[in-house]
């Protein structure tokens, strides 16, 4: 795809699971200006409960945060979180959501996001792993890697549940392993010196 003036510059994501809302509010807590990114957070959520992910972020941000349920278009400096049961990707400008398959009983969630991200925006895609169990991500982070973007993991001493980037540590070589915060202050000074936007 080609990244035009009508499209974010950068597309970050950002994959969590449990323990993962806390380090994702501290995240946007630093992220107080201008940025031309688009940022798609996709949390490990319950099929059978609605989440109150993307209203909790909404109190962390100045920036529009919405639910994804259905397809939408990517605006720049807007919050976009994945909705309980739906996996989606990003194709040309726009995410892409459907319903998670039954047969999906491991939630792969982050992987297909980050996959599709690297494809789409290249060395313009950043994957972030915060808090959580498990695997979910560790492919993408490779993917984005392969195409030249940016993988930040937090460090997993500040995290309640480590096993996530600890993996995406052991398997990968992330450009960066910082507390969420610092993650965003690293982010913002990466973006500055690579588009125009600020």
């Amino acid at each position: 795809m080609h990244v035009g003036r009508q499209q974010p510059l950068f597309c970050i994501g950002i994959g969590c699971s449990a323990g993962g809302l806390e380090p994702t509010c501290a995240f946007f807590q630093q992220v107080v200006e201008k940025t031309g990114a688009a940022f798609v957070v996709i949390p490990h959520l319950s099929r059978e409960h609605r989440s109150r992910f993307s209203s909790i972020l909404e109190k962390f941000t100045n920036m529009p945060v919405h639910k994804v349920e259905d397809d939408i278009k990517l605006e720049t400096d807007h919050v976009y979180v994945l909705a309980e049961d739906r996996m989606m990707i990003v194709e040309d400008g726009y995410l892409k959501v459907r319903r998670r398959y039954s047969r999906e009983v491991i939630n792969k969630s982050i992987d297909i996001f980050f996959k599709s991200m690297a494809k789409a925006y290249r060395e313009n895609g950043i994957g972030v792993i915060l808090s959580g169990m498990g695997n979910d991500g560790i492919e993408g982070i490779k993917v984005i890697e392969d195409y030249h973007g940016l993988v930040i993991v937090q460090d997993p001493d500040t995290t309640d549940f480590n096993i996530l980037p600890q993996g995406a540590i052991n398997k990968d070589d992330p450009h960066a392993i910082l507390p969420p915060a610092d993650i965003a202050r690293f982010l913002l000074r990466h973006l500055k010196i690579d588009n125009s936007v600020n």
